[in-house]
């Protein structure tokens, strides 16, 4: 929410603190505008889990006493919880699930949603009004329902609209983004005229647990040694077998196919585009086998007032692009669709979530997001010809519904 819109003023607020710019600068602004600031640090991993301090995760909290030291500065109280095992059961379980089957990494979208409920929960058990946090996106109430919406910020290589994608109403109701209409350099330069002491922002564009480093420590935890399957290299395009594996948890969908042996080092293009689970091979081909201009949406969440009686046009991200695609959305039962995209998508990774927005400009509306399934291209067809005789298809299509399907 705006907070140039309301009266916060002697207000509870819980900020969630990682140490680094966005955060701190968000408990800052919050109490220049008067508010009783809390600071809630979440603790989710140890520095041990990791080989080197470019593995960790982009809300990893490296010093404790460092964020103690900021709140002690701003004059708020300070308080760490811990949130280990949540974090193992609703992030890491998951991620390796998905590693182990060469589906996509959406573990950023799983701790998002994550710190969100702690935060809405922590701010309840204390009787606070809001929870705040240093995501660059901004909440907005429709006033005619009362809904509340996430909306892009105005700056697209700041926004960060896509990871809050989902997010329940209840949650937004309380939830405060008083960066949300900032660039990242407005950010840092708020930071370095305060002098607060904070870590430096990680590259927005950048997500967590892709380097197999930074993920080992917890699979080796979990995974029992029947899972740990090695196999064979297959080119897709090809039809050649390029050596062996040792197991897709070691690699992920889009890594360069050159790393292993007896592939053509000169095809900059090869890289891993799936995984055969049964046979377990990795799949290694061109580009154009993760691209493709239609997309079946699976696990669909919509926003509420859209008129799912009727295709949609509207506009989708993924978390490797900054850029808007614009889609035609035609809505199927079981939360699924099939969005039609203008131009071709690249990576497209089952599993991977894509957030629709309303619009390809400053403000845009998330109003739904899902799941990657098939991949493809689809057509109309009209089902009547599976049941009538030839004679009758003519004239009985023209009264049949338009079905759509890969």
């Amino acid at each position: 929410m705006s907070l140039n819109t309301v009266n916060y003023s002697g207000k509870k607020v819980v900020v969630g603190l990682t140490g680094r710019v966005a955060s701190c600068v968000t408990a800052l602004l919050l109490k220049k505008q008067g508010m009783n600031v809390i600071g809630l640090t979440i603790v989710t991993n140890s520095n041990d889990n990791f080989a080197e301090k470019s593995s960790y995760p982009t809300c990893h909290v490296e010093d404790l006493d460092k964020i103690k030291v900021f709140c002690e500065d701003l004059k708020i109280p300070f308080y760490a919880t811990d949130g280990k095992s949540q974090f193992d059961s609703e992030v890491m379980d998951p991620l390796i699930s998905n590693k182990l089957s060469g589906m996509a990494n959406v573990s950023c979208f799983n701790c998002t949603k994550l710190r969100l409920d702690i935060l809405y929960h922590k701010m309840k058990e204390i009787k606070a009004d809001y929870f705040a946090t240093g995501h660059f996106c901004k909440v907005q109430k429709n006033l005619t329902t009362n809904d509340f919406y996430i909306h892009s910020n105005n700056d697209v290589d700041s926004d960060q609209a896509y990871l809050l994608a989902g997010i329940d109403n209840k949650y937004l109701k309380h939830l405060l983004l008083p960066i949300g209409e900032l660039k990242t350099s407005e950010v840092d330069k708020i930071a370095e005229k305060y002098q607060l002491a904070t870590l430096p922002n990680r590259e927005a564009t950048g997500f967590c647990f892709r380097d197999k480093e930074s993920y080992m420590n917890a699979a080796k935890a979990r995974i029992p040694k029947s899972m740990k399957r090695d196999g064979q290299v297959y080119n897709v395009d090809t039809d050649l077998i390029h050596g062996d594996h040792d197991g897709i948890i070691s690699h992920y969908v889009t890594e360069p196919g050159t790393i292993f042996k007896g592939v053509n080092t000169n095809d900059k293009d090869l890289q891993i585009v799936g995984y055969d689970f049964v046979k377990a091979r990795i799949l290694i081909g061109g580009s154009a086998n993760l691209s493709g201009k239609g997309i079946q949406a699976i696990d669909l969440q919509l926003s509420s007032g859209l008129d799912m009686k009727k295709p949609i046009h509207c506009f989708i991200k993924s978390k490797y692009s900054k850029e808007y695609v614009k889609v035609n959305l035609y809505f199927k039962n079981n939360n699924s669709a099939l969005l039609e995209l203008d131009a071709e998508l690249y990576p497209l990774i089952e599993g991977e979530y894509i957030v629709i927005f309303d619009k390809n400009s400053r403000n845009a509306k998330v109003v739904g997001l899902g799941k990657i399934g098939k991949i493809g291209e689809f057509e109309l067809v009209d089902r009547v010809d599976e049941f009538k005789s030839t004679e009758s298809i003519e004239s009985s299509s023209q009264k049949a519904s338009r079905l759509f399907k890969f």
